[in-house]
Protein backbone atom coordinates (compact mmCIF):
# COMPACT_ATOMS: atom_id res chain seq x y z
CA UNK A 1 0.00 0.00 0.00
CA UNK A 2 1.20 3.83 -0.65
CA UNK A 3 -0.42 6.82 -0.14
CA UNK A 4 -0.55 9.05 -3.14
CA UNK A 5 -2.40 12.55 -3.66
CA UNK A 6 -5.91 12.41 -5.16
CA UNK A 7 -5.80 13.15 -8.59
CA UNK A 8 -9.25 14.94 -8.61
CA UNK A 9 -9.08 17.10 -4.84
CA UNK A 10 -5.56 16.39 -3.90
CA UNK A 11 -6.15 14.84 -0.81
CA UNK A 12 -4.27 12.28 0.58
CA UNK A 13 -5.03 8.57 -0.12
CA UNK A 14 -4.31 4.96 -0.33
CA UNK A 15 -3.96 3.22 -3.45
CA UNK A 16 -5.81 0.34 -2.12
CA UNK A 17 -9.15 2.57 -0.47
CA UNK A 18 -11.83 1.86 -3.27
CA UNK A 19 -12.83 5.56 -3.28
CA UNK A 20 -11.60 9.08 -2.34
CA UNK A 21 -12.84 9.64 1.50
CA UNK A 22 -13.20 13.55 0.17
CA UNK A 23 -14.47 13.58 -2.90
CA UNK A 24 -15.49 10.14 -3.27
CA UNK A 25 -13.76 9.67 -6.57
CA UNK A 26 -12.85 5.57 -6.98
CA UNK A 27 -9.48 4.94 -6.86
CA UNK A 28 -8.49 1.35 -6.31
CA UNK A 29 -7.75 0.45 -10.26
CA UNK A 30 -8.85 3.83 -11.21
CA UNK A 31 -5.33 5.10 -11.87
CA UNK A 32 -2.54 5.35 -14.14
CA UNK A 33 0.81 6.56 -14.14
CA UNK A 34 2.37 8.86 -16.96
CA UNK A 35 5.22 7.47 -18.70
CA UNK A 36 6.89 10.79 -19.22
CA UNK A 37 6.37 13.31 -15.78
CA UNK A 38 5.88 9.69 -13.17
CA UNK A 39 2.51 12.10 -12.48
CA UNK A 40 -0.58 9.99 -10.94
CA UNK A 41 -4.26 10.70 -12.64
CA UNK A 42 -7.26 8.42 -13.32
CA UNK A 43 -8.06 6.01 -16.18
CA UNK A 44 -9.90 8.29 -18.11
CA UNK A 45 -7.72 11.13 -18.16
CA UNK A 46 -6.44 11.92 -21.97
CA UNK A 47 -3.62 14.16 -21.34
CA UNK A 48 -1.43 13.89 -18.81
CA UNK A 49 -2.38 17.31 -16.83
CA UNK A 50 1.24 18.28 -16.22
CA UNK A 51 3.16 17.71 -19.16
CA UNK A 52 -0.06 17.59 -21.23
CA UNK A 53 1.23 13.89 -22.79
CA UNK A 54 -1.56 12.05 -24.74
CA UNK A 55 -2.76 8.69 -23.77
CA UNK A 56 -4.51 6.58 -25.94
CA UNK A 57 -7.23 5.09 -23.54
CA UNK A 58 -8.11 1.50 -24.39
CA UNK A 59 -11.21 0.15 -22.57
CA UNK A 60 -11.17 -3.62 -22.68
CA UNK A 61 -13.03 -4.19 -19.14
CA UNK A 62 -16.53 -6.18 -19.55
CA UNK A 63 -19.53 -4.56 -19.65
CA UNK A 64 -20.89 -5.15 -16.57
CA UNK A 65 -22.90 -2.89 -14.36
CA UNK A 66 -20.88 -0.30 -12.55
CA UNK A 67 -20.78 -0.82 -8.98
CA UNK A 68 -20.80 2.46 -7.02
CA UNK A 69 -18.48 2.39 -3.86
CA UNK A 70 -21.48 1.13 -1.33
CA UNK A 71 -22.23 -1.50 -3.56
CA UNK A 72 -18.39 -3.32 -3.28
CA UNK A 73 -18.51 -7.09 -2.74
CA UNK A 74 -16.79 -8.56 -0.96
CA UNK A 75 -16.00 -12.50 -1.16
CA UNK A 76 -17.42 -15.09 0.90
CA UNK A 77 -15.50 -17.81 3.27
CA UNK A 78 -15.46 -21.19 1.16
CA UNK A 79 -15.87 -23.82 3.29
CA UNK A 80 -14.52 -27.57 2.54
CA UNK A 81 -15.61 -31.14 3.73
CA UNK A 82 -13.63 -31.24 6.55
CA UNK A 83 -15.14 -28.17 7.79
CA UNK A 84 -12.30 -25.87 7.58
CA UNK A 85 -12.48 -22.34 6.12
CA UNK A 86 -10.54 -20.98 3.20
CA UNK A 87 -10.32 -17.20 4.09
CA UNK A 88 -10.16 -14.71 0.94
CA UNK A 89 -7.53 -14.13 -0.71
CA UNK A 90 -5.61 -11.32 -0.73
CA UNK A 91 -5.33 -9.38 -3.91
CA UNK A 92 -1.52 -9.62 -5.67
CA UNK A 93 0.67 -7.07 -5.43
CA UNK A 94 0.34 -6.76 -9.35
CA UNK A 95 -3.98 -5.63 -9.24
CA UNK A 96 -2.62 -3.15 -6.55
CA UNK A 97 -0.41 -1.24 -8.68
CA UNK A 98 -2.18 1.51 -11.39
CA UNK A 99 -2.30 0.51 -14.52
CA UNK A 100 -0.17 1.75 -17.12
CA UNK A 101 -1.04 3.04 -20.77
CA UNK A 102 1.43 2.76 -22.98
CA UNK A 103 0.50 6.41 -24.93
CA UNK A 104 1.01 5.63 -28.74
CA UNK A 105 3.83 8.28 -30.62
CA UNK A 106 2.81 11.69 -29.45
CA UNK A 107 2.81 14.34 -32.26
CA UNK A 108 5.24 16.35 -31.31
CA UNK A 109 4.19 19.94 -29.65
CA UNK A 110 6.44 23.30 -28.50
CA UNK A 111 6.10 24.21 -25.53
CA UNK A 112 4.70 27.78 -24.22
CA UNK A 113 8.49 28.42 -23.27
CA UNK A 114 9.00 28.73 -27.10
CA UNK A 115 6.28 29.68 -28.08
CA UNK A 116 6.86 32.88 -25.48
CA UNK A 117 10.40 33.13 -27.07
CA UNK A 118 9.42 33.40 -30.69
CA UNK A 119 6.46 35.91 -29.81
CA UNK A 120 9.60 38.02 -27.46
CA UNK A 121 12.27 37.45 -30.62
CA UNK A 122 9.01 39.09 -33.14
CA UNK A 123 8.27 41.77 -30.55
CA UNK A 124 11.95 42.86 -30.67
CA UNK A 125 12.15 42.75 -34.50
CA UNK A 126 9.50 45.01 -34.85
CA UNK A 127 10.67 47.45 -31.96
CA UNK A 128 13.97 47.43 -34.05
CA UNK A 129 12.55 47.91 -37.30
CA UNK A 130 10.25 50.50 -36.26
CA UNK A 131 13.30 52.53 -34.41
CA UNK A 132 15.71 52.39 -37.35
CA UNK A 133 12.56 53.41 -39.83
CA UNK A 134 12.14 56.91 -36.95
CA UNK A 135 15.93 57.19 -36.69
CA UNK A 136 16.20 56.95 -40.70
CA UNK A 137 13.30 59.35 -41.08
CA UNK A 138 14.93 61.93 -38.90
CA UNK A 139 18.31 61.83 -40.32
CA UNK A 140 16.26 61.81 -43.71
CA UNK A 141 14.53 65.15 -42.44
CA UNK A 142 17.43 66.79 -40.93
CA UNK A 143 19.06 66.33 -44.14
CA UNK A 144 16.46 68.02 -45.87
CA UNK A 145 16.84 70.99 -43.48
CA UNK A 146 20.79 71.18 -44.36
CA UNK A 147 19.97 71.25 -47.78
CA UNK A 148 18.07 73.75 -48.07
CA UNK A 149 20.33 75.84 -45.86
CA UNK A 150 22.87 75.30 -48.70
CA UNK A 151 21.19 77.20 -51.70
CA UNK A 152 22.15 80.33 -50.38
CA UNK A 153 25.23 79.20 -49.71
CA UNK A 154 29.00 79.99 -51.09
CA UNK A 155 31.15 78.78 -48.67
CA UNK A 156 33.14 74.96 -49.76
CA UNK A 157 33.35 74.12 -45.95
CA UNK A 158 29.34 74.36 -45.57
CA UNK A 159 29.52 71.38 -48.17
CA UNK A 160 32.35 69.49 -47.31
CA UNK A 161 30.44 69.14 -43.99
CA UNK A 162 26.71 68.31 -45.59
CA UNK A 163 28.97 65.30 -47.58
CA UNK A 164 30.74 63.80 -44.20
CA UNK A 165 27.32 64.12 -42.33
CA UNK A 166 25.20 62.71 -45.01
CA UNK A 167 26.55 60.71 -47.66
CA UNK A 168 23.66 59.26 -48.47
CA UNK A 169 21.47 61.74 -49.23
CA UNK A 170 19.13 62.07 -52.29
CA UNK A 171 21.03 65.22 -53.18
CA UNK A 172 24.60 64.27 -52.26
CA UNK A 173 25.24 64.79 -56.17
CA UNK A 174 24.03 67.49 -56.49
CA UNK A 175 26.17 68.48 -53.64
CA UNK A 176 29.91 67.42 -54.29
CA UNK A 177 28.94 69.34 -58.23
CA UNK A 178 28.42 72.32 -56.10
CA UNK A 179 31.02 71.74 -54.41
CA UNK A 180 33.42 71.34 -57.26
CA UNK A 181 32.00 74.62 -58.82
CA UNK A 182 33.10 76.72 -55.61
CA UNK A 183 36.37 74.78 -55.58
CA UNK A 184 36.79 75.94 -59.17
CA UNK A 185 35.78 79.52 -58.79
CA UNK A 186 38.36 80.12 -55.28
CA UNK A 187 40.85 79.02 -58.04
CA UNK A 188 40.11 81.78 -60.28
CA UNK A 189 39.83 84.20 -57.56
CA UNK A 190 42.98 83.49 -56.78
CA UNK A 191 44.26 84.54 -60.11
CA UNK A 192 42.30 86.89 -60.01
CA UNK A 193 43.85 88.66 -56.93
CA UNK A 194 47.48 88.47 -58.26
CA UNK A 195 46.68 89.90 -61.55
CA UNK A 196 47.28 93.52 -62.61
CA UNK A 197 45.17 93.24 -65.56
CA UNK A 198 41.84 94.29 -64.54
CA UNK A 199 39.93 92.49 -68.30
CA UNK A 200 41.00 89.15 -66.02
CA UNK A 201 38.82 90.14 -62.88
CA UNK A 202 36.34 91.35 -65.53
CA UNK A 203 36.31 87.67 -66.56
CA UNK A 204 36.00 86.25 -62.51
CA UNK A 205 33.05 88.56 -62.57
CA UNK A 206 31.43 87.28 -65.69
CA UNK A 207 31.88 83.73 -64.64
CA UNK A 208 31.09 83.92 -61.41
CA UNK A 209 28.29 86.32 -61.14
CA UNK A 210 26.93 85.34 -57.91
CA UNK A 211 30.10 84.74 -56.23
CA UNK A 212 30.96 86.01 -52.73
CA UNK A 213 34.02 88.17 -54.29
CA UNK A 214 31.78 90.15 -56.70
CA UNK A 215 32.46 93.67 -54.46
CA UNK A 216 36.02 92.73 -53.71
CA UNK A 217 36.60 91.87 -57.28
CA UNK A 218 34.85 95.79 -57.97
CA UNK A 219 37.09 97.16 -55.67
CA UNK A 220 40.51 95.47 -57.51
CA UNK A 221 39.22 96.49 -60.77
CA UNK A 222 38.81 99.76 -59.35
CA UNK A 223 42.64 99.87 -57.98
CA UNK A 224 43.69 98.69 -60.98
CA UNK A 225 42.71 100.83 -63.08
CA UNK A 226 43.19 104.23 -60.90
CA UNK A 227 47.20 102.92 -60.82
CA UNK A 228 47.48 102.66 -64.44
CA UNK A 229 45.77 106.09 -64.51
CA UNK A 230 47.85 107.47 -62.24
CA UNK A 231 50.98 105.98 -63.58
CA UNK A 232 50.25 107.62 -67.11
CA UNK A 233 49.40 110.81 -65.05
CA UNK A 234 47.83 112.65 -67.85
CA UNK A 235 44.31 114.58 -67.86
CA UNK A 236 43.17 112.03 -70.33
CA UNK A 237 44.24 108.98 -68.10
CA UNK A 238 42.17 110.39 -65.17
CA UNK A 239 39.07 111.17 -67.37
CA UNK A 240 39.30 107.73 -68.33
CA UNK A 241 39.01 106.71 -64.96
CA UNK A 242 36.88 109.15 -64.02
CA UNK A 243 34.25 108.16 -66.82
CA UNK A 244 34.48 104.23 -65.86
CA UNK A 245 34.44 104.78 -61.95
CA UNK A 246 32.08 107.78 -61.78
CA UNK A 247 31.80 106.34 -58.10
CA UNK A 248 35.27 104.89 -57.38
CA UNK A 249 37.11 104.80 -54.25
CA UNK A 250 39.76 107.24 -55.91
CA UNK A 251 37.58 109.54 -57.63
CA UNK A 252 38.35 112.22 -55.44
CA UNK A 253 42.02 112.06 -56.23
CA UNK A 254 41.05 111.90 -60.38
CA UNK A 255 39.45 114.93 -60.15
CA UNK A 256 41.79 117.00 -58.21
CA UNK A 257 44.81 114.79 -60.47
CA UNK A 258 42.77 116.04 -63.56
CA UNK A 259 42.64 119.61 -62.66
CA UNK A 260 46.41 119.74 -61.99
CA UNK A 261 47.11 117.35 -65.29
CA UNK A 262 45.06 119.84 -67.21
CA UNK A 263 47.05 122.97 -66.01
CA UNK A 264 50.29 121.26 -66.53
CA UNK A 265 49.69 120.65 -69.68
CA UNK A 266 48.42 124.19 -70.26
CA UNK A 267 51.38 125.27 -69.34
CA UNK A 268 53.19 122.95 -71.17
CA UNK A 269 51.49 123.71 -73.76
CA UNK A 270 52.01 127.48 -73.46
CA UNK A 271 56.55 127.20 -72.93
CA UNK A 272 56.55 124.72 -76.23
CA UNK A 273 54.94 127.54 -78.47
CA UNK A 274 57.01 129.82 -76.59
CA UNK A 275 59.96 128.03 -77.10
CA UNK A 276 58.74 127.66 -80.64
CA UNK A 277 58.55 131.28 -81.35
CA UNK A 278 62.25 132.06 -80.00
CA UNK A 279 63.34 129.36 -82.06
CA UNK A 280 61.71 131.41 -85.37
CA UNK A 281 63.33 134.39 -84.48
CA UNK A 282 66.41 133.11 -83.93
CA UNK A 283 66.64 131.67 -86.99
CA UNK A 284 65.38 135.04 -88.34
CA UNK A 285 67.79 136.98 -86.90
CA UNK A 286 70.76 137.08 -89.62
CA UNK A 287 68.62 138.03 -92.61
CA UNK A 288 67.33 141.52 -90.40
Amino acid sequence: MSLIKCPECGHEVSTKAPQCPNCGVPIASNLKRCPVCDAIMLQEVERCPHCDTPFVVKNNAPSTPATTPSETVIPEPTTHASGSTTAPSEPTPETDKPTVVTPSSPTPRKSKGGWILLAVIVLLLAIAGLLFWQIRSSREASAEAAFSLLKDCNDPQSFEDFIMRYPKSQHIEEVQARLEELRQEEIAWQAAMRTTNPDIVRDFIDNYPTSTHQTTALHRIDTLEWRAADRLCTATSYTAYITAHAAGDFITEAYAARDEAIKREERARRDSIAQAHADSLAILAPFQ
